[in-house]
């Protein structure tokens, strides 16, 4: 893949949020240089998926209702930037093969697990899809806190605010690591596959709580 277009507009909006939002970044120290991990951040506005491109280290890629892919301009931009286009729900198998694809090669992929925008402008609860991707690819999960878009573009605005605009990345949470290796007796392996389902849903729920609790933890640090 061609990424000059991703940089350029990256460069764009590092510039716009600065100047127009004094855009402060904290935390980046978190995101490591290389390697797969999955940005996680909550979802106040239409600003918050630019935002976190400017404000990350690395380049990023961003999953998207895949309806939004219909409109013209808006879709040859998206395609431009690489952005996994998503069905709605936790259930589109296609997006998450291709975003574990990506974490594969080594990628960055940020998401907003929250399942949508906050229309309170109050911090969400992260849904286990986040740790459904985090252990399919064997990848940890980059909590990342943004402030001030609610008050910048609220949902339903056609105009932008003056607001202040604040990103903050927390420290990695590892993935979680299956319970039974397959060298663990054959009665073991038995076990585990019977309870699988249930607890790997017990598994990502946890990693998505412990989303949640970076947010908070974050929110509480940067009042």
């Amino acid at each position: 893949m061609r990424y000059w277009f991703y940089y350029a507009v990256r460069s764009f909006l590092r510039l716009f949020f600065r100047l127009g939002f004094g855009l402060e970044v904290t935390g980046q120290e978190h995101v490591p240089a290389r390697g797969p991990c999955i940005v996680s951040a909550n979802h106040l506005s239409y600003l918050d998926p630019p935002l976190m491109g400017a404000a990350c280290p690395r380049r990023l890629s961003f999953m998207a209702r895949a309806n939004l892919f219909h409109d013209g301009l808006l879709g040859a931009f998206m395609r431009g930037v690489h952005v996994i286009p998503l069905q709605r729900g936790e259930g589109d198998l296609a997006a998450i093969r291709e975003a574990v694809a990506r974490l594969h090669r080594g990628d960055a992929v940020a998401i907003f697990p929250e399942g949508g925008r906050q229309f309170s402008g109050q911090l969400g609860t992260a849904k286990r899809g986040v740790g459904l991707l985090a252990e399919a690819a064997e990848a940890p999960i980059i909590p990342a806190l943004i402030q001030g878009t609610f008050e910048a573009f609220p949902p339903g605005a056609r105009r932008l605010r003056r607001a202040k605009i604040r990103v903050a990345f927390g420290a990695p949470i590892p993935y979680t690591k299956p319970p039974c290796s397959p060298t663990s007796p054959p009665e073991d392996r038995e076990a585990v596959r019977r309870d699988e389902p249930s607890a790997s849903r017990t598994r990502h729920q946890a990693l998505a709580d412990a989303v949640t609790a970076a947010w908070q933890h974050l929110a509480a640090a940067n009042p």
